[in-house]
């Protein structure tokens, strides 16, 4: 029949499996001789990791630090300042009067002060995403960008909460390392 198999078939089916296919209980043969070369080539795990001398200053240290945790303190401290002083410019407004002698002398400056005070508003919100960030010790990198818009965070005084946003940014620099990614 044509479905039979032939005799060289039943051969190589009745002949022990190859070697990468040995059963726990079943011995490898006998080793090539070592004058022939591999009839592959297999990678080492070694050829595959990075050089101790690559790692440099930026290789995650082993124990623990507080340094992220500090700087997501500040961060957190500069953008809650920067809300506590724009709800407080929001609920002392100026009389009518006030404002509309304050408006006909120097628009010009109004429109400046609405600029800023929107610029701080977005600056709050990344100033507390990068102190959540740094409490998780997420990504550096975005984290940073989060603490350099903490500089224009205006608060109560103008400018309490952009220099808690500097010392927050000073330990995000110095935690550098401390980050996972």
């Amino acid at each position: 029949m044509a479905s039979d198999p032939s005799d060289d078939e039943k051969k190589r089916r009745d002949g022990p499996p190859p070697v990468e296919f040995l059963r726990p209980s079943e011995t490898q043969g006998p080793a090539p001789p070592r004058d022939q070369p591999p009839a592959a080539w297999v990678p080492r795990p070694e050829d595959y990791q990075v050089p101790p001398s690559w790692a440099g200053p930026t290789a995650r240290p082993v124990g623990p630090s507080n340094l992220p945790k500090i700087a997501a303190v500040f961060l957190l401290l500069s953008g809650i300042l920067g809300m506590a002083g724009a709800i407080a410019n929001a609920v002392s407004l100026p009389s009518v009067a006030d404002y509309a002698n304050f408006t006909n002398n120097s628009p010009e400056y109004v429109a400046i002060i609405q600029i800023c005070g929107l610029v701080s508003i977005w600056s709050q919100a990344l100033a507390i995403l990068g102190g959540v960030m740094a409490w998780q010790r997420m990504n550096w990198k975005l984290t940073l960008v989060c603490a350099i818009f903490a500089l224009f965070t205006l608060g109560y005084f103008l400018v309490d909460a952009s220099l808690v946003g500097l010392v927050g940014l000073i330990f995000t620099v110095m935690a550098r390392r401390y980050f996972a990614t």
